[in-house]
């Protein structure tokens, strides 16, 4: 499985939470959601990216690292990205190492174009 390079993170485009396209659509940028939205640690959520150039291939989601010589990842770790029935790509997470009252980044990207990440949020309530 590979990660989701940070070179790539640095230049991801932020996207808004909604979607309306639920197929992949030539020439449209990748969008992704989280859901639900707001969430406690330990809860888990349902990862989606629309609009993957080859559905087939797959996809990653991950949060960021952690740090402190740590390869923990908040506020999901590594999660793969499997196509659905409608060509978007879904997985589930559980929200981890996230620190309460704190709005965290989750970073998806298609593995058809795995420089193209796209960012989304989760809000972690107390």
């Amino acid at each position: 499985m590979r990660l989701i390079g940070m070179p790539a993170v640095a230049g991801a485009v932020v996207l808004a939470l909604a979607a309306p396209a639920a197929m992949a659509t030539a020439g449209a940028d990748p969008i992704a959601t989280v859901s639900p939205d707001t969430v406690r640690p330990g809860q888990t959520v349902h990862l989606a990216l629309r609009n993957c150039e080859n559905p087939g291939e797959g996809g990653l989601a991950e949060g960021s690292l952690v740090g402190g010589g740590t390869t923990a990842r908040s506020p999901i770790g590594i999660t793969e990205l499997k196509a659905g029935a409608d060509g978007t790509l879904v997985g589930t997470a559980t929200i981890e190492n996230a620190e309460r009252g704190t709005t965290e980044t989750v970073y998806l990207a298609c593995n058809s174009n795995p420089d193209e990440v796209v960012e989304t949020t989760v809000t972690v309530t107390h």
